[in-house]
This record gives C-alpha cells, structure tokens and sequence, in this order.
C-alpha cells in the first residue's frame, strides 16, 4: 500500500480538484477558468483599522485578478464557513465553495509576502506537461498578463513556437519580470507579484537569442479585441 505524504492545508484545494477534472474528462484549457470560479478571497476589516487602510490601498483598489476579492465588517456571515473565528483585521481568507481553505493575519505593507500567500494557494502546480498548456497554440493578438496583478509580461508577437511543448517568448515587456539564478537554469518570475513563471534559457531567436519558456498556467491572455 502506498503511503502518501502529509500536504500542507493550502495546497489542498488542488488536490481536491483532481478527481473532478478526471471525471468530467476536462481539457486543459478549461481547467484554469474552474478553479478560478471557485475561489474567493474575503477581506475581513474593521473600520478604525490603519493596516485595513493600507492594504486597501496597496492591494484591493489595484485589483486585477479573476478570482473576486470581497471586503466585510462582517464577522458572523453565515454564508461562508470560517475554520475559526476572525480576532485580528484584516485578515484575508481564501475560500473554495464558500469553505475557508486558507487564511492570511495582519498585514505590514509588505506586498510582496501577500503576493507570494495568494499565488501559492491559487496557483502553485508545478510545471505542467508539455503539449498541454491552453495558451501553446494560441496565435491572437493581445498580451500575456500576471494572473494576480494583471501586469502586461509578454506581448503576442514576440511568441514563438520553440518546438518545446511550452509557449515560448523572445522578448518580455520591458520591467516585467526578475529572474533567480540557481547555478543550473534562470528562473523567470512576475516583477508584480513574484509569481513564478517559467524559465529563460539561451536558445532562442534573434534579436534577442532568448528563449523564455513559460507555463500556460501562470499566464493569462488578454486579446486586443477585448
């Protein structure tokens, strides 16, 4: 009998999906979208709170993303089910099917901390296979955003087809990525939010001779027509 190793509460969610996914014999392409529907993130505030007003204004009144951001006085709604009662504002809680799967305490004004909490809940899947991704093939015009921040990070027309299984750029919008130099590979990540995207590698096409090879579900595509 395999014995399976103990998985942090926030990363349960993810695991929860799977057998929905392969029930219902989803694509890809729709996995994204499904996820994101059930997800919600409450911000419980209290009115005389300063750190309530700070994160306000470094993170609800730039909102981007697809998952909606909710923010309360109310301690005791029924409709969502809290794991444990809310003491300190704001909290943040992350819940799926209106079921509290992971809270955040307290903010300093550190953004990008707050970044890294969400994107390890919401989208913290590691690479996915190659050929499967939703955006491989897709050849609209438009740009690939950071699903959190809606920052712009590629533009259409410096994709490329790399032949790899995963979209892949020559050349990001200029300030929208930071990279982690390991010894072994360079990891690309979002500049906004920190969340990881890819890695860069030194085979790509001219002018730049870069290959940023991204993962389609970290990104999100926004076309021109919309």
């Amino acid at each position: 009998m395999k014995k399976y190793l103990a998985i942090p509460i926030i990363f349960i969610f993810l695991v929860s999906i799977a057998p929905l996914l392969e029930a219902r014999k989803m694509k890809q392409e729709h996995i994204s979208t499904e996820i994101i529907q059930e997800l919600q993130i409450v911000v419980y505030e209290a009115e005389d709170c300063s750190s309530c007003h700070r994160f306000k204004k470094d993170v609800t009144d730039a909102w981007q993303s697809e998952i909606a951001l909710t923010e309360t006085y109310d301690f005791n709604d029924s409709s969502i089910q809290l794991n444990e009662a809310i003491v300190v504002t704001p909290t943040i809680v992350m819940t799926k099917n209106q079921q509290e799967i992971a809270r955040y305490t307290g903010y300093d004004g550190d953004k990008k901390r707050f970044w890294e909490w969400e994107r390890k809940i919401a989208f913290e899947s590691g690479t996915e296979y190659p050929f499967t991704g939703s955006l491989l093939d897709n050849k609209e015009p438009g740009y690939y955003v950071d699903p959190l921040t809606g920052a712009k990070l590629f533009r259409s027309d410096t994709k490329f087809d790399s032949g790899t299984g995963w979209p892949s750029f020559f050349d990001p919008i200029p300030g929208a990525l930071s990279f982690h130099d390991d010894g072994m590979r360079v990891e690309v990540l979002s500049a906004s939010s920190g969340i990881h995207l890819g890695h860069v590698f030194n085979d790509g096409p001219p002018p730049t001779g870069k290959r940023y090879c991204i993962n389609s579900a970290v990104l999100k595509f926004v076309p021109d027509s919309q």
